[in-house]
């Protein structure tokens, strides 16, 4: 008598080889007892499809026998595909504990059947035959016998029916089962079940660390994207990230359930295509290159290779074809990747340095795989040591691919630039918030905060920059006989640079008017500082002098003209300064009336835009001209201020005169 300890975990195995057996083969439980045993031997097989098949009382003793613990391809049934079954019978003893079968992977959808019942089914069958799935090791079932059959004891005869889609590569896996199907108590066979799960969990630790690598990395760089949207590279890398990461997801997934191989490979091809491509556009955006010729074959390259994985090719070899394939379309992708870093390293560009060893090395390896696998299933074996020692070269702390540690690598460099890449942006944007921030001092020095009283002479000024710094720079100096002085003037460039200059423009200005008050004399003087120190940009200038009579002279180089009355003046214009050391300015001589205004501003009113994109023009800034200066300016701020905008206004009154 067994204790409850071992009561419905006892099993024997025992097969009986003789081809002229009456029935099929037998397990006897009934003498034999083992916790769980892996049957090794021979069951009854063949080929076709029948229901009848699965009836108890089938005669079988004509099929042939073949081991179970391997697949039906070389044991004379090499390349079949289509409905086959495996017969074998039970042995019980009477009220035995629950017991179960344990069906390791198959290739191929299965039905079982106990005593002629159906209990227990993997993939769809016919005619439903888009159903049937190749199955890899996810297909492992533990399927529980029923209890009213195995509690009365005696015989149990179990039927096992495979369906491979004829369409299926003939020699991917071999049809049927792929390893020993296990008998004994269910419980006891759950426990090892798990046992087993945990274990091949561990033998894919390393692809299941670099996927989590790659779930942080994307969600990194899309928060590096969203920091900085401008940078679109953070982008680029968040999507090939998410792209690997879903790679990652669907081989882990594929190694712990029932799939389709045929899927799963379409799915990872384009899953491999769409980081290959994503990785090409984080690469330019990176590297600040322009999509040449190289953009556009590597491009081809990622995308073309998947398409080998939705061929259906049932007279040859499809997983043969289908590597062989993608791992030849790959290498134009690979060639151009590597020669865009070798370029960008040539150019010293530090990023392209970092990533060109270890994108060389995991690219590399990916192409080789490939070609490795082909041969494989091209049943060339001189290379499958090299393979199967590529597919696990370290073994601590845990195992991993020469894959995994390539990608891991190249994970490290990319995250090393990237970081880098930030602090650097960074450090780059304190330095022009400081340099802007000095602009915005320069410039509120040498722009007046207060315009000066002059008798007789009405001054209104508006200065409204498009930026933080603009380019504008305006000046009224009294003169010794009561009259003013203007400048106004455009320097091209904003930021410090613009800054700059305009603090040269304007110490020149207030240097010279100690020495004289000609406005074409002042605008030599300052073209002969300029030379040389803008930049390879120009400034514009107006210079007028109005005295007390009302008498204006006007010296311009380059600048808008002043109006009066609504009605441009007409100035000989000299060169902008800072061009050309031949330049001349000639003075134009004019007269004030009691009451009119004179009107200045800067190109920023003429070319302020609207938003279907048109110009607010010299008509409608001549007709603007006749009014006040904070509502020229606000008019075209309205409008669409383009530029900076500074507006400078005269009114023209007689001094009174004296007793």
């Amino acid at each position: 008598m067994l204790s409850k300890a071992h009561v419905g975990i006892a099993v024997a195995l025992f097969i009986i080889t003789s081809f002229t057996c009456a029935h099929s083969q037998v397990v006897d439980f009934q003498n034999e007892r083992l916790p769980l045993v892996e049957i090794h031997d021979l069951w009854r097989f063949r080929t076709g499809d029948d229901y009848r098949w699965s009836n108890p009382t089938f005669d079988d003793s004509s099929w042939r026998l073949i081991r179970s613990d391997r697949p039906w391809d070389g044991q004379g049934y090499q390349g079949y595909r289509g409905m086959a079954w495996y017969r074998f019978r039970v042995l019980l003893p009477p009220n035995h504990a629950s017991l179960a079968l344990f069906i390791p992977s198959v290739y191929g959808a299965y039905q079982v059947f106990a005593d002629g019942r159906l209990i227990g089914q993997l993939g769809g069958m016919p005619p439903e035959h888009w159903l049937a799935f190749s199955f890899t090791a996810g297909s492992e079932k533990l399927i529980p016998l029923p209890n009213d059959l195995t509690s009365r004891g005696g015989a149990l005869a179990v039927a096992i029916r495979i369906w491979i889609d004829p369409r299926e590569p003939k020699n991917a896996l071999g049809g049927g089962p792929q390893a020993p199907i296990l008998i004994g108590d269910a419980g006891r066979i759950e426990e090892w079940r798990t046992l087993k799960i945990r274990s091949g969990f561990w033998s894919v630790f390393g692809a299941n660390a670099l996927l989590l690598v790659y779930l942080i990395a994307s969600c990194a760089g899309l928060g590096l994207f969203l920091l900085r949207p401008g940078e679109r590279e953070y982008l680029w890398f968040a999507a090939t990230e998410l792209a690997n990461a879903a790679f990652g997801i669907l081989w882990v997934y594929e190694a712990f359930h029932a799939v389709d191989l045929q899927i799963v490979f379409a799915l990872s091809d384009c899953l491999q295509a769409a980081s290959s491509v994503c990785f090409l556009l984080f690469l330019f955006a990176l590297l600040k290159h322009r999509r040449t010729r190289i953009y556009w074959i590597a491009t081809a390259s990622a995308v073309l290779a998947p398409l080998f994985a939705f061929m259906n090719i049932s007279s040859a070899d499809a997983e043969l074809v289908t590597n062989a394939a993608v791992g030849g379309i790959a290498l134009p992708y690979l060639l151009c990747v590597l020669l865009l870093l070798l370029y960008a390293a040539r150019k010293n560009n530090l990023d392209a340095r970092l990533l060109l060893a270890p994108v060389g090395l995991s690219f590399g390896l990916g192409v080789v795989e490939r070609i490795l696998w082909a041969a494989h299933f091209a049943g060339y074996s001189g290379l499958e040591a090299f393979r199967r020692r590529l597919e696990q070269p370290f073994t601590w702390p845990f195992p991993a691919s020469a894959q995994n540690v390539a990608d891991f690598l190249m994970q490290l460099s990319i995250l090393a630039i990237l970081v880098l890449r930030f602090a650097r942006t960074r450090r780059d944007e304190e330095r022009h918030g400081a340099e802007l921030e000095a602009a915005r001092t320069v410039q509120q020095v040498l722009i007046p905060e207060e315009i000066p009283n002059i008798p007789g002479l009405a001054l209104a000024c508006v200065y409204k920059p498009a930026g933080q710094v603009g380019g504008d720079f305006f000046q009224i100096l009294p003169t010794p006989n009561c009259g003013a002085l203007i400048v106004i003037g455009d320097v091209s460039g904003k930021g410090m640079p613009a800054a700059m200059t305009v603090s040269l423009l304007i110490g020149s200005i207030r240097t010279l008017v100690h020495y004289t008050q000609s406005p074409a004399e002042i605008l030599t003087a300052m073209n002969r500082n300029m030379l040389g120190r803008s930049g390879g940009g120009f400034t514009t200038c107006l210079i007028l002098r109005c005295d007390a009579d009302g008498k204006l002279t006007i010296a311009n180089a380059g600048h808008i003209a002043p109006y009066v009355a609504g009605i441009e003046l007409e100035l000989e214009n000299g060169l902008p300064l800072g061009l050309t050391a031949d330049a001349t300015y000639a003075e134009c001589l004019f007269h004030l009336e009691r009451g009119n205004q004179l009107t200045l501003f800067t190109d920023g009113v003429v070319e302020s835009r609207d938003q279907g994109g048109a110009l607010l023009g010299f008509e409608r800034s001549a007709a603007l001209s006749t009014k006040p200066a904070e509502a020229i300016a606000n008019e075209a701020l309205q409008f669409g201020q383009d530029d900076d905008v500074t507006v400078l206004t005269l009114t023209y009154s007689a001094l009174p005169v004296s007793a």
